[in-house]
């Protein structure tokens, strides 16, 4: 068979690109296909907290717990205090009272459900005690758990914090003309409510 140059040319080239065809695939089968690493994700510890919907035991909060101070409140809008004689009177405004007018209302051990309404100003560094006698004017006195006149009965009427005050003398009020205070025999009257406001 007569060859001529092109076809010598022709067979040359295929024979380079059949050999490039097999470097290329050998090249390929000796690359490494890419792996995908699993990285584990960082896992978080919580911290532990307080919980948000706990709160602390709230305190007893009683008026009548002989720690509590408190001021008296009238159905007329005054409040009761002790006067600079050491008398008792009511007052329009608490803080403008020339003495403090704050009281504690403290049990009297071992009496079930009585109290002393004892005053927080001191006289010679000794608390008064506020005093329904028999007889007599509404007064201070000095403390002393044995005195009925000193034994009050705190009687709670709409809200724990509205009451009546009533001893064996009767039942402590406001004389609604002349706005002193005074004892009833009875509690009907709307003079007779008190309100305790917590300081």
């Amino acid at each position: 068979m007569n060859t001529t140059p092109r076809t010598v040319l022709s067979i040359g080239l295929l024979g380079s690109a059949l050999a490039l065809t097999g470097c290329s695939s050998d090249a390929d089968e000796a690359t490494p296909s890419p792996t995908t690493s699993t990285v584990a994700e960082p896992t978080e510890t919580p911290s532990e907290t307080a919980d948000p919907t706990a709160t602390e035991e709230p305190d007893d909060g009683s008026l009548l717990d002989g720690e509590q101070e408190v001021e008296i409140g009238t159905y007329a809008g005054t409040f009761i205090a002790p006067s600079v004689e050491g008398g008792v009177i009511t007052v329009e405004d608490p803080a403008a009272s020339e003495v403090p007018a704050q009281w504690v209302i403290t049990p009297i051990e071992g009496s079930g459900e009585t109290y002393q309404l004892m005053t927080v100003a001191l006289t010679d560094g000794v608390a008064s005690c506020l005093s329904l006698p028999l007889e007599g004017d509404v007064s201070l006195a000095t403390c002393d758990a044995a005195d009925t006149a000193q034994t009050f009965r705190v009687t709670a009427l709409d809200s724990p914090e509205m009451v009546s005050l009533s001893s064996s003398a009767g039942f402590l009020g406001v004389n609604p003309d002349d706005g002193m205070l005074e004892v009833f025999p009875s509690g009907d009257q709307l003079s007779s409510t008190f309100t305790l406001v917590a300081k």
